[in-house]
């Protein structure tokens, strides 16, 4: 850079030193009127610029196709009338009570809770009668002794000695209530002509007069214990599986109709029934002893016409290119990559084909087994379209498709064309579990261990087993010989009494097959709670049921109205995943090194 001489720096600075003012001009609108009306209208002067724009957008691409403006349904309705539970049990299907009450409740099994509860309902009963004296309350003591027992454990109930709760309920009544479970069971129990209850009656020497406030009472008695508790009609009617660990039962329509249609539901466990729970078994029938007489009108043809209502979500695009959309979502921002067909395909049905799907009701009764035949559209131009339903073309078994239909377990090939309208609570009341069962599998020491997590109390609710079980587990102090032994043998190690083992077993006829059977550790006092205790030795599952993430198996009471408003109370079961695999410690043919004590100088 050629240097500067100094006469022209000195102009330089004398152009900086004069100060120099920078203004900015700018335009703003001057309203001529106070209405704004017709500006905001926003009125298009150029009505061929929007007729280009809308060609460019491809609008006018129209197809050869109408909207619909009439559709005609054809459908066949049937109703199931019988219910078949495992075993060979057919029952006329009563539509009074739900379906899950009837296929999950259990009876009422005794313990100090229900017998205490039911025995001062029993004196509320006598106490309308004026029957409530003190020698009436005694004789009814005496004849019916709340017989349980915490340290004796052959009587014939026996408390836990770790089950606190139980134990202050059995001090706070004993002597001074009767067992009212045995006065409800002496009251339903026939002995001749007469119950055994009214034989206690006669025996006693009560008069005519007071027999009948009695057997008054026993009749009030009766009618709260079935109007608070949901029962099966016999102890033995069951839909539960314990080699399964689920239930299982199945519903059918009338033998009259030309093919009866039988539905099962063969896993059901998860405590709610809805449509999925069921498939169509075409080869099963249900007979009922004796059979109903022919009703014609089993089978109802059901036609119905609607007027199509387009469906819409939100983020729709809508039809018309200047409507303003709500941009509540943002199909652009979907994060995929070009392996991810679903995103892809919803984004192109939301963008492309949204608008070409349309809505019909169809309306059905619950207990309704639906058959959709043939429909008929109309669109604008007069034409009538007819559609068969899904899965009736002329395509490969593999590229047929359908949704809300009943599976044909013996033939998946998109055959049948129904949809069960499954009587199902909406919603329930379940309490806190009365009982759990962790089934975990233990590969180190290959077995399944059955863990009652949750044990019945003798007062009514579930207590935590591993508590219950830590206070019995016994730890054995080794005292060596002499002072020389270094080490000692371990036959084997134990573990608490609440973890039940099912170790594998063959087969029956099979060298590869397995299944675990039930067993007991050496000195264990067994299962505590009812899932595991109700079926007697041998007890068998399935290898199958126990998955690596293990399975929860709880029982609870259930409270739900019905449709004719009235309340139900069942005891239920359900069936959960568990929480992973476990370890039991159990070890065999160990040897440990004997650990003294530090002797400080």
């Amino acid at each position: 850079m050629p240097a500067t001489s100094d006469s022209v720096k000195a102009i330089m600075l004398d152009v900086y030193r004069i100060p120099t003012v920078t203004a900015y001009n700018r335009l703003e609108p001057s309203q001529r009127t106070k209405n704004f009306d017709r500006s905001l209208k926003a009125e298009v002067r150029d009505a061929l610029w929007m007729l280009t724009r809308q060609w460019q957008f491809g609008e006018f691409e129209g197809e050869d196709a109408g909207s619909p403006v009439t559709a005609q349904v054809v459908g066949e309705h049937t109703r199931p009338d019988r219910v078949g539970f495992p075993g060979g049990k057919v029952f006329p299907y009563d539509e009074s009570i739900p379906l899950e009450t009837k296929v999950e409740r259990e009876p009422i099994r005794r313990n100090l809770f229900f017998s205490v509860q039911m025995a001062r309902y029993f004196f509320k009963c006598l106490t309308k009668q004026s029957l409530l004296t003190d020698s009436n309350k005694n004789a009814l003591i005496t004849k019916y002794p709340i017989t349980y027992s915490i340290n004796n454990i052959d009587k014939l109930f026996f408390i836990d000695p770790n089950d606190t709760d139980g134990i202050q309920l059995l001090n706070a009544v004993i002597n001074k209530m009767p067992d009212g479970f045995s006065i409800h069971m002496d009251i339903i129990t026939p002995n001749g002509a007469i119950t055994n209850f009214e034989q206690w009656l006669i025996d006693q020497g009560f008069s005519n007069a007071d027999q009948g406030k009695f057997k008054q009472a026993a009749t009030d008695f009766e009618n709260w214990f079935k109007r608070n508790y949901s029962q099966p009609l016999d102890a033995s009617d069951s839909c539960w599986l314990p080699s399964q660990l689920e239930y299982q039962f199945s519903i059918a329509t009338p033998v009259a109709l030309q093919q009866q249609k039988t539905l099962i539901a063969d896993q059901y466990s998860q405590g709610h029934l809805d449509w999925y729970s069921f498939d169509l078994d075409t080869e099963k029938r249900l007979q009922l002893d004796p059979e109903p007489p022919d009703d014609p009108a089993s089978v109802v043809e059901n036609y119905v016409s609607f007027i199509p209502a387009p469906v819409s979500f939100k983020g729709m695009p809508n039809p018309r290119f200047w409507m303003m959309e709500d941009s509540k979502t943002d199909f652009g921002k979907i994060d995929t990559t070009p392996t991810g067909l679903l995103h892809l395909l919803l984004a192109e049905f939301g963008l492309i084909y949204s608008n070409d799907w349309f809505m019909l009701p169809y309306p059905l009764s619950i207990n309704t087994i639906a058959e959709v035949k043939d429909m008929v559209v109309t669109d604008v131009f007069g034409q009538h379209i007819l559609i068969r339903p899904a899965g009736r073309g002329t395509e490969s078994q593999w590229q047929r498709w359908a949704m809300f239909r009943q599976t044909d377990k013996n033939d998946a090939s998109f055959n049948t064309n129904i949809f069960y309208l499954a009587p199902a609570l909406s919603q329930t009341l379940e309490g806190e579990p009365t009982e759990e069962v962790n089934f975990l599998r233990d590969e180190m020491a290959n077995m399944v261990w059955a863990v009652e997590t949750i044990v019945p109390s003798q007062a009514g609710k579930g207590v935590n087993g591993n508590e219950i079980a830590l206070k019995e587990l016994i730890v054995q102090d080794i005292t060596p010989a002499n002072d020389t032994v270094q080490i000692r043998y371990v036959l084997g190690t134990t573990v608490p009494n609440n973890w039940i083992p099912f170790v594998p077993v063959h087969m029956p006829g099979s060298d590869t097959e397995i299944r675990l059977q039930r067993a007991q550790m050496p000195g264990a006092k067994g299962a505590s709670g009812v899932l595991l205790s109700e079926v007697p030795a041998p007890y068998f599952i399935n290898e199958e049921e126990v998955p690596r993430s293990g399975i929860l198996v709880q029982q609870s009471f259930q409270q739900a109205r019905w449709l004719n408003g009235k309340n139900y109370l069942w005891i239920g079961r359900n069936k959960e995943t568990g929480k992973g695999e476990g370890w039991s410690n159990l070890k065999f043919d160990q040897i440990e090194d004997i650990k003294r004590p530090e002797v400080k100088a």
